[in-house]
């Protein structure tokens, strides 16, 4: 079967994205990706770039135009695209007769409300209008990918469903694992750095336990606010050597990062979108067997109760966080016990385990 996988907003290297292309290709088959330029290189795959749209109303515009016509000379059988933006380019491919699947990995009428450049007066109008629509839309799809099954709730009409959680390869990351230390303790936040996920209150704490000990503060990833950029490379000078902003690195570049450090932070402010997320730096720090410091949410719990190895903190509180952080900072004992609980959970949470649902 020829499949078409697209997207106009993720970067080729995007990791969820991949997964589920080696899992197709592994199923037997044929695999087009329609992505913007960047790099790319999957044996089997034939990526076909777009050219990056800059502003969002012109990728909306100029990058769904060239991604639909990309896609028809494709001929696919089966289309699988990964934006709301797309959403219009997936009716059309449907009027055209093809099968369409729409892959969702957010609830996205909750996080636009935490879109800054949408003025506060319009977010309620906004999110009720991309929620009509975009289940509007679904009724016409002949499927629906998700990452968590409370994504459903929205979709009953959904003619059918795979729930994919956020699960890295566990084998590719067993040998990262660190085995020895420094002796300089290093906190770590991977991901998307953003004020709704309690990035300001996380150096905050930084700063209050830089003052008694030798620590670190390690960031990786994109940082698309001027300003909040502007605030974390200030902080990062203010800070002296303790805090280090590494950017956005290649997937693998940023595992082995990560693997050296030995806390890893997972903090986001409360909202519906966050507290039912699957979060892929949690099963990440887990299978690299870091110690958890994680916001006070029922659903991350579930996961990380099951053998101790995170402790709660309520997001808004860099008092809180800091506390947290000098628990384990002070108690090495505990470190050590929450890292083997966190190494034996880990294998449950593995994307081997749950690729085969893409492919029924």
């Amino acid at each position: 079967m020829k499949v078409c996988v697209i997207t106009t907003v993720h970067s080729p290297g995007d990791i969820r994205i991949r997964k589920e292309l080696e899992t197709l290709h592994s199923g037997g088959h044929e695999i087009h990706f329609i992505a913007p330029e960047g790099d790319f290189s999957l044996a089997g795959i034939s990526y076909m770039p777009i050219a990056r749209a800059g502003g969002r109303l012109n990728r909306f515009l100029r990058g769904s135009k060239d991604a639909l016509k990309i896609a028809r000379s494709v001929n696919a059988d089966v289309y699988h695209f990964h934006d709301p933006e797309l959403i219009p380019l997936g009716l059309k491919l449907k009027k055209a007769g093809k099968k369409v699947i729409y892959d969702i990995h957010e609830e996205y009428p909750s996080v636009i409300f935490m879109k800054n450049w949408i003025p506060k007066l319009f977010r309620s109008l906004v999110s009720r209008f991309a929620d009509w629509y975009e289940k509007r839309a679904v009724r016409k799809f002949d499927g629906i990918v998700v990452v968590v099954p409370e994504q459903l709730e929205r979709f009953p009409v959904a003619k059918r469903f795979a729930v994919l959680p956020n699960y890295p390869n566990v084998e590719r990351l067993k040998p990262k694992r660190r085995t020895s230390s420094d002796g300089v303790l290093r906190f770590v936040y991977s991901g998307s750095i953003d004020i709704d996920r309690s990035i300001v209150e996380m150096i905050q704490a930084f700063r209050l336990v830089r003052k008694a000990y030798n620590v670190e503060l390690n960031l990786l990833g994109p940082i698309f606010d001027p300003e909040l950029k502007r605030l974390i490379l200030g902080s990062e000078s203010a800070a002296g050597d303790g805090l280090h902003y590494k950017g956005f690195l290649p997937y693998e570049e940023a595992l082995d990062s990560v693997a050296q450090d030995d806390i890893g932070l997972m903090v986001m402010h409360r909202g519906r979108s966050k507290e039912m997320s699957s979060p892929l730096k949690m099963f990440e720090y887990l299978a690299l067997g870091l110690p958890i410091i994680a916001s006070d949410f029922k659903k991350w719990h579930d996961v990380l109760d099951e053998r101790p190895c995170a402790l709660f903190v309520d997001p808004d509180s860099a008092e809180d966080i800091a506390e947290k952080m000098e628990l384990l900072i002070k108690n090495r004992e505990l470190r050590s016990q929450m890292r083997d609980n966190a190494i034996e959970i880990s294998s449950k949470y593995s994307w081997k385990s749950i690729e085969d649902r893409l492919l029924t």
